[in-house]
């Protein structure tokens, strides 16, 4: 089965989507809460403010609806997104009554383009970057109508598109831990370990160019306007690097950090930022400002002779091997028919970018999931899997908890939707 591309709803950190209807009453929240949500809407737009638009021509900061997940209690700085609010200080509170996603996103909502920030329990300081993260999805989808980006990633959680991904962000990394004059060879290199992944895959080109420039810029646009300060923003992108060289599910992260370091080294042109469309591709662009000749990009043979690459093979085996204890999983689940089919494509799902795992023809394995739509809703941190066919949710080897609440497990149906046997395991179906 060929993996199927799933609708991206820009997703930032752990994401959790519970979409719902809630009764349109105002309630009140506690003063340290209210504090809280003054102090973050505050800062967030002290530091678009202090950007002035100097990065984008225009000033991030917007509506927003800061949303606590548990019960939909929400702060915003316009109430007209609010069924019923109160004033609080500078914000209006109420309760959410839609059936959007209660995830780090941009959606169109009530005739505007609005950031939704979710209540995660984080500093204030990682809540502000969240803010600023969402504004400029907002800003993307007003300008460049990213809304509905589709795109799949998997063959970067294959062995050599993680190797040379990985190759790549080193040397990312090398440029711009250098000054501006010693990194043309590190950009030449990464070029070179690009083009390579591309003569593998050149079907996934527009697919990651898709990703670099929506969660890449978005990413680079909130360490930009928070930090204020470059060399920071490039070291903070350089210690994420480090992480990721351990991680067996790229596929869903690499985007980030790659399209942020490319609009890093293509500021040495300020400029490139106003001609900036969709289809970008931001890594030409960094090869044409530090004048590289694609045509004298080192071949196979030399590459593999560089420091990067001999760091990242030292390791790649036992990730390989991580990753095939998932694939043996997820294929002895399907074998024994622990799983549930669910018999719909009209759904909404949240989950952490750093849970996700290409598994070849199988499709991408998201670790934990919530899935929610018109059936109801499903909460499993035993896994599933998505794929051309619907949806499965692997359970554990226990069947019997199908129909146990837990902390880990949980189906929540709608009326007129029901759970029944079938020949592959279990299939969730409409009356």
């Amino acid at each position: 089965m060929k993996p199927l591309p799933v609708k991206i709803v820009s997703l930032l950190l752990f994401l959790i989507a519970v979409c719902g209807h809630s009764t349109a009453q105002a309630q009140v929240p506690d003063s340290a809460l209210c504090k809280k949500a003054s102090g973050l809407f505050a800062e967030a737009q002290r530091v678009c403010d202090a950007d002035g638009g100097e990065l984008w021509g225009e000033n991030l900061w917007g509506p927003v609806l800061l949303v606590r997940d548990s019960d939909k209690l929400t702060f915003s700085n316009n109430p007209a997104l609010l069924p019923v609010s109160q004033k609080m200080d500078a914000l209006y509170c109420g309760v959410l009554d839609s059936d959007i996603v209660v995830a780090g996103s941009a959606i169109r909502f009530k005739g505007s383009e609005v950031a939704v920030v979710p209540m995660f329990d984080l500093s204030d300081s990682a809540m502000v970057e969240v803010f600023v993260h969402e504004l400029f999805h907002r800003f993307q989808n007003r300008h460049y109508n990213m809304n509905e980006v589709v795109y799949d990633n998997a063959h970067v959680d294959t062995k050599m598109g993680r190797t040379l991904v990985l190759c790549e962000l080193l040397e990312l990394s090398k440029a711009l831990s250098s000054n501006v004059l010693e990194r043309k060879p590190h950009v030449e290199r990464a070029l070179a370990f690009r083009k390579w992944r591309w003569t593998l895959f050149p079907d996934k080109i527009t697919d990651e160019c898709r990703f670099e420039f929506q969660e890449g810029l978005a990413l680079y646009s909130q360490y930009r306007i928070c930090f204020q300060d470059s060399l920071k923003v490039a070291q903070q992108l350089c210690q994420e690097v480090e992480r990721l060289l351990s991680s067996t599910n790229l596929s869903r992260q690499y985007g980030y950090n790659m399209g942020a370091m490319y609009a890093c080294l293509n500021d040495i042109a300020p400029s490139w930022r106003q001609d900036a469309f969709p289809s970008m591709n931001l890594s030409e662009m960094a090869g044409k400002l530090y004048g590289i000749d694609p045509s004298k990009l080192e071949d196979t043979t030399v590459l593999k002779r560089s420091d990067s690459y001999l760091r990242v093979i030292q390791d790649i085996d036992t990730l390989e091997i991580e990753r095939q204890k998932v694939i043996d999983k997820v294929t002895e689940s399907l074998q024994s028919k622990n799983v549930i089919y669910l018999r719909t494509n009209d759904y909404q799902m949240g989950f952490n970018p750093a849970c996700v795992m290409g598994l070849d023809t199988l499709g991408n394995y998201f670790t934990v999931i919530e899935l929610k739509g018109d059936f109801g809703t499903i909460y499993s941190e035993y896994g599933c899997l998505i794929s051309n066919q619907p949806i499965l949710v692997v359970l554990s080897s226990d069947i019997k908890k199908l129909r146990k609440k837990s902390p880990e497990f949980s189906i929540e149906l709608n009326k007129g939707w029901r759970l029944q046997r079938c020949e592959e395991g279990y299939e969730i179906v409409n009356n």
